[in-house]
């Protein structure tokens, strides 16, 4: 896959501010996503990429596989992923009773990193700013990551139906402009 990149109060420099490799490291993640028939599929494919890297999780998702499928080319079994997760690492607030977690983090340092994988519905990513927003609000969170499809019709074109309303790149740029947050977010569009 391709990747669009927005940089909504960060950029390039400060991504690599909080490490030289994590830019690159996003980057190769998206790349190596295969063009998948549901949403679900992508995120299934999402977590066996992003946990390999030695980011942690909050979910598998439903139907994932317990070993990788062979076209990502991943020798790592599901137990392997399970015993070195730490799940509390994902949770957006430390102080908020909300129990939201974000999809995968990473912890560079001091410097925490979230990521939000949003194949669903718009009002889904208003959910993923606000936990970036909480998180950078009690000084916790360095960068939050918010993935979506940049064109889902034209993606799922077998699928219309599927992609009413279903976030999409321009939607949360736009959001983002518009709701002005203060946390440094990189909004990354996935192309395919």
């Amino acid at each position: 896959m391709n990747i669009r990149s927005y940089y909504y109060n960060c950029s390039p420099d400060y991504i690599a501010s909080i490490a030289p490799d994590l830019h690159s490291e996003v980057g190769s993640i998206i790349r190596m996503l295969l063009r998948r028939e549901t949403q679900a599929e992508i995120n299934a494919d999402l977590l066996w990429l992003f946990s390999t890297k030695d980011w942690c999780y909050d979910i598998i998702p439903a139907n994932t596989a317990p070993e990788c499928p062979f076209d990502l080319d991943i020798m790592q079994s599901m137990d392997v992923i399970r015993d070195k997760n730490l799940r509390d690492l994902c949770l957006t607030s430390s102080t908020l009773d909300t129990r939201w977690h974000s999809d995968y983090a990473k912890r560079y340092g001091n410097n925490l990193v979230l990521v939000e994988a949003q194949f669903g519905k718009v009002e889904a990513v208003f959910k993923d700013f606000c936990g970036f927003r909480i998180a950078y609000a009690e000084r916790r969170l360095a960068l939050g990551i918010e993935i979506v499809l940049v064109d889902p019709p034209r993606y799922f074109a077998h699928r219309k139906s599927a992609v009413n309303g279903m976030a999409s790149f321009d939607i949360a740029k736009n959001t983002l402009a518009t709701i002005g947050l203060e946390c440094p977010i990189w909004l990354v569009g996935v192309e395919g």
